[in-house]
């Protein structure tokens, strides 16, 4: 009984988010009257669900690839750089092939390669990461404006016998993939254990004899899996252009706010399923502001900062939170024993 009532609990905690956010922006959205569209609220429909699960499967492929690296003490700069060169590439190659699963490879191949190479140039540079990745970010973007004519990949996404991987259902075979990925490095090898060590105290875990090189390259070949997978749903719902200065960061950066969220989440079960629902719950925000026509510009930024910071704040009091309650727990334990 106590089993069943401790996933009860389980459950509740790590859904909470998702279920609250999807009623404050129903709340939200049915109070204004540019939602309804021939008395239709357009926030209570189908293609939510789609649009929202759409966008979280390329939410998590991105999460997973950060987080990966987080996991094991390292923050990457060049994960953004590394997918989109690796998008423009497979789209390219999917759209002169005519495949859509060439394209697959091909993301899945260039993700491998370039984070295998920025895993070699940490290792045998002897950089500090930020440096490192931040090198590699520039030379990666650099690339975009080599390779098939610096024109990127513009119609791939367009075409629906290509871009199956940024379509429903389609869209939910990376980010299954992704997760497998993630689940089997981070739980079934070795590597992946002492990675928790290395992120903990790098020193004592290289001083008891793990070796950092080791665990680099492998945990790189697992991440440049990932960033594949997020390459190709990318390339399936975006033009991709050749960027420049630092701008693959930016995209690296709006997808990290789902990565501290769902390790929050993740309390209650575990770090995967704590950045998937952060990433629906963010995804039904998201679409809940298209839908008050804030979902782009300044006003989007603002908004997702103050909720950003309001969550934060509220997640570093809860041990205060839990203590308090804790009290009201015992109180009853109390009165009843005398």
């Amino acid at each position: 009984m106590e089993k069943k009532t401790s996933l009860l609990t389980k459950c509740i905690l790590t859904l909470i988010f998702p279920v609250l956010m999807f009623l404050v922006m129903l709340i939200i959205t049915a109070a204004n009257p540019k939602t309804y569209v021939n008395g239709h609220l357009i926030f209570l429909t189908q293609d939510m669900v789609v649009q929202v699960l759409v966008n979280s499967c390329m939410t998590i492929c991105v999460a997973l690839a950060i987080w990966l690296q987080l996991k094991n003490g390292r923050f990457d700069f060049s994960g953004g750089a590394s997918m989109v060169l690796a998008a423009i590439v497979a789209g390219n190659i999917g759209a002169n092939t005519g495949s859509p699963y060439a394209a697959l490879i091909a993301a899945l191949v260039m993700g491998i390669v370039l984070s295998l190479f920025t895993a070699l140039v940490y290792m045998f540079g002897r950089l500090p990461i930020i440096i490192c990745t931040i090198g590699t970010t520039l030379l990666y973007e650099s690339i975009t404006y080599l390779v098939f004519g610096g024109q990127g990949i513009r119609t791939f996404y367009s075409n629906s016998k290509l871009s199956i991987f940024g379509r429903m259902p389609g869209a939910l075979i990376p980010a299954l993939l992704a997760i497998l990925v993630f689940v089997v490095y981070t739980n079934h090898t070795v590597e992946g254990r002492k990675g928790k060590i290395l992120s903990n105290n790098q020193r004592a875990g290289v001083n008891i004899g793990i070796r950092e090189n080791r665990n680099v390259l492998i945990s790189y070949l697992f991440t440049g899996l990932i960033i594949g997978f997020a390459a190709i749903v990318y390339v399936s719902q975006n033009e991709v252009g050749p960027q420049s200065g630092l701008a693959t960061s930016s995209i690296m950066f709006s997808y990290i706010v789902p990565v501290f969220m769902g390790t929050f989440i993740g309390l209650a079960s575990n770090d995967v399923i704590g950045i998937a629902i952060a990433a629906i719950g963010m995804e039904i925000m998201n679409y809940g502001l298209n839908c008050l026509n804030l979902g782009a510009g300044g006003w989007q930024q603002i908004i997702m900062g103050v909720f950003v910071l309001g969550f934060y704040a509220f997640s570093a009091q809860t041990d205060k939170l839990a203590k308090f309650f804790a009290r009201f727990r015992k109180t009853p334990a109390v009165e009843r024993g005398n």
